[in-house]
């Protein structure tokens, strides 16, 4: 039993063997930035973005896509059945017997994690605010999309998917360019933020590929890590890098070589262990893009 600590905040090394995901998606945004140096200032920097992004806000995605157990659903519901009285008398009874029935009930159960959780929102917010005004808009934008999920209770489906990859990969990745960038509120700025956004999402859509294929999805995942590389060469080719498109378009090469075999073996981790290495390049090359 741990004595004197009503929450933990573990930065460890997961042991994950699949790397792409939170950490690298700063890594690229911050590079996309320009402004990522070899000083003190740069380093602090990315490291709390890292911190940010993939330890708080991803302890908050965690907390949040657990969904709600059916005994949380019972005790925040009414406390009782319907009152005896008239309507007024009804909602005086329901107003006073509510803070007992929180203290008896619900936070005996989940005051843990109530006040987990909003210590991971202050520490959050707090970072963010000390990242710059984007990097804050951008992490309340990402604790909206944690409520949202949370809102969707236990369901999975397309929906729940396509808020985790916004959430794991597109939001950390412009966190990463926000923080380490010199991004000003003004028009001639419209142009990288339309670039950042493109790259972020061509970055969410091969994290949702990665995300398909884990779940043994293999012939949609394949197909989905295909479109998400050749949307990048694409968008390389009409921001007239060609050298740079063809070197995503051999990254491509080498992940397609190994297609077959992912159908042979019918285990997508496996593939995705031996092809990891050839997307993150791909997902970093397509960051480069921006200051080339």
């Amino acid at each position: 039993m741990v004595e004197g600590r009503v929450f933990t905040l573990d930065v460890k090394d997961t042991g994950a063997s699949v790397w792409l995901g939170p950490a690298w998606a700063v890594l690229c945004g911050a590079v996309a930035s320009g402004g990522l140096a070899l000083d003190w200032r740069s380093l602090v920097s990315l490291l709390l973005a890292v911190i940010l992004a993939d330890s708080v806000l991803g302890s908050v995605w965690r907390l949040a896509s657990g969904g709600r157990s059916p005994w949380l659903r019972k005790a925040i519901g009414k406390p009782g059945g319907r009152l005896p009285g008239s309507r007024a008398r009804r909602v005086l009874a329901y107003l006073k017997g509510r803070p007992r029935h929180w203290r008896a009930a619900v936070w005996p159960r989940a005051g843990t994690s109530m006040l987990g959780l909003g210590f991971l929102l202050v520490l959050a917010l707090a970072i963010a605010a000390g990242l710059g005004g984007a990097a804050l808009l951008l992490t309340i934008g990402a604790l909206g999309v944690a409520i949202w999920r949370q809102a969707l209770s236990s369901r999975e489906g397309a929906l729940a998917g396509v808020l985790e990859s916004c959430y794991l990969a597109g939001l950390p990745w412009l966190i990463g360019w926000a923080a380490l960038g010199s991004f000003e509120w003004a028009r001639s700025e419209l142009s990288p933020l339309a670039q950042a956004l493109a790259w972020a999402a061509a970055f969410a859509l091969t994290f949702h590929a990665y995300r398909m294929l884990g779940g043994q999805r293999l012939s949609t995942g394949a197909t989905v890590l295909v479109a998400a590389h050749v949307a990048v060469v694409a968008l390389l080719i009409v921001t007239r890098q060609p050298i740079l498109a063809g070197v995503v378009a051999l990254l491509l090469l080498a992940q397609l070589m190994l297609q077959s075999a992912l159908l042979e073996v019918g285990e997508g981790v496996w593939y995705l262990r031996r092809v990891q290495v050839f997307t993150m390049l791909a997902m970093l090359v397509a960051a480069v893009a921006m200051v080339a």
